[in-house]
């Protein structure tokens, strides 16, 4: 599909508008954007577009530009618009991932889990000087809405204490590709949360952790941490969250912060009493 067919497009049509032609609607068992949807003024459009196109179980693939990307296109987009429109427009989330590369070293990259708060709670700077890229899948299921209008998550859930919406989603340790491939085969390693000291007040409990754990956040890089926090094997957060959320919120939030882990539990308990079991994995 394209705005023209001087490129030999199959179907001519532009995003940006609304009247999306009858026979398009729910045919497409995929629908795969590998760079255009930045070139799109209207992406509320775009994205319904997309959405009405695709069959009930049908495929969503985006990959879009995040950073250092500039004038490519109108937008950079950052990962918690993938996340959050299509968490309300009741897709279900499959994959979410940020790669990150150099222009002079062509063929490697770093690729990372892009979840809800992996780069910060709104943070300002903390992208590096790399290029980088989303790339996100989505499956429309039987219920899904062609149509959302999302309110950004990460601020969202303070007024209405909902969990964020990509812990759905599978987290994994980053990873070094060169050409296409892994580098190296790594398994993350894991470490039971065994005991954790209570605030006095608030829904912060702290544990330090081992040595062997490598450093977290800190004040020149407040997005350091790789680490997944897990509450019986479901992923919690957002990570990286400022010590005020962890407190005030809680629903799972954490930091790890140098050598300690801050963290709340998914429903305020106490973790060294409520039966679950707390492991960290990087």
């Amino acid at each position: 599909m394209d705005v023209s067919r001087y490129e030999g497009a199959d179907f001519e049509f532009d995003l940006n508008n609304e009247d999306l032609p009858t026979e398009l609607v729910g045919r497409f068992g995929v629908v795969l954007n590998g760079g255009t949807l930045e070139h799109v003024f209207h992406v509320p459009n775009a994205l319904t577009n997309i959405t009405r196109m695709l069959k009930p179980g049908g495929l969503a693939i985006h990959i879009l530009p995040m950073s250092n990307c500039i004038d490519h296109g109108f937008y950079q987009f950052s990962p918690t618009l993938m996340l959050d429109y299509y968490a309300a427009a009741r897709y279900e989330l499959l994959h979410s991932a940020s790669i990150h590369f150099e222009i002079q070293a062509p063929g490697s990259c770093q690729v990372r889990p892009a979840l809800t708060g992996s780069f910060g709670e709104g943070l300002l700077g903390t992208m590096d000087n790399k290029i980088a890229f989303h790339m996100f899948a989505a499956r429309k299921l039987p219920n899904s809405l062609d149509k959302a209008v999302p309110i950004q998550s990460l601020y969202g859930r303070k007024f209405t204490g909902e969990a964020p919406i990509s812990r759905s989603i599978d987290w994994f340790a980053p990873f070094e590709m060169k050409d296409g491939k892994r580098t190296t085969a790594y398994k993350p390693r894991e470490v039971l949360i065994s005991s954790a000291s209570g605030a006095s007040d608030g829904q912060t409990w702290t544990s330090i952790l081992p040595d062997h754990v490598p450093p977290g956040d800190n004040n020149s890089n407040p997005i350091a941490s790789v680490l997944g926090l897990f509450e019986d094997g479901k992923l919690l957060g957002p990570p990286h969250s400022s010590h005020e959320t962890i407190r005030t919120i809680g629903k799972g939030a954490y930091s790890h912060w140098g050598s300690a882990l801050y963290f709340s539990t998914s429903d305020g308990s106490d973790p060294n009493t409520n039966g679950r079991r707390y492991t960290c994995k990087f």
